[in-house]
C-alpha cells in the first residue's frame, strides 16, 4: 500500500500560495503552515475532493469522501479523519512539503 501521494492538485485548489519556508515538524504545539494550513482553509466540498484524490491514489477504494474532520492522527498530530461513501473511513496527515500520508485499515 502506498502512504504517501504529492497533492499538486491541492497547491492549484487552494490557490493560496502561501507557504512558511522552514520544514519542521507538523504537531499539537506548532500552528498548521504550508499545505497543512492550505487544507485547513479549503471549503468541505474541495477538502473532501483532495482528501478523495489522496485516499485513491494510496490504492484505497473510495466512491466519495462524505465527510472529513480534524482528528489526532498519532500521538500530538493534527490531522484529518475522512469519512467515505463507501463505510470505510481513513486517517490524512499533511506533511509541511505537501505530502499526504494516508493511513488506513484493511479488514
Amino acid at each position: 500500500m502506498r502512504n504517501r501521494w504529492m497533492l499538486v492538485a491541492l497547491l492549484g485548489l487552494a490557490a493560496c500560495g502561501e507557504t512558511n519556508g522552514d520544514v519542521t515538524a507538523v504537531d499539537s504545539q506548532a500552528p498548521e503552515a504550508g499545505a497543512a494550513l492550505a487544507v485547513a482553509k479549503l471549503d468541505d466540498a474541495t477538502r473532501n475532493g483532495v482528501f478523495e484524490k489522496a485516499i485513491r491514489a494510496s490504492g484505497m477504494a473510495c466512491p466519495a469522501v462524505t465527510a472529513s474532520t480534524r482528528a489526532e492522527v498519532r500521538h500530538g498530530v493534527k490531522g484529518w479523519k475522512a469519512q467515505c461513501n463507501n463505510d470505510t473511513a481513513h486517517l490524512i496527515e499533511i506533511l509541511p512539503d505537501g505530502t499526504a500520508k494516508v493511513t488506513s485499515r484493511r479488514y
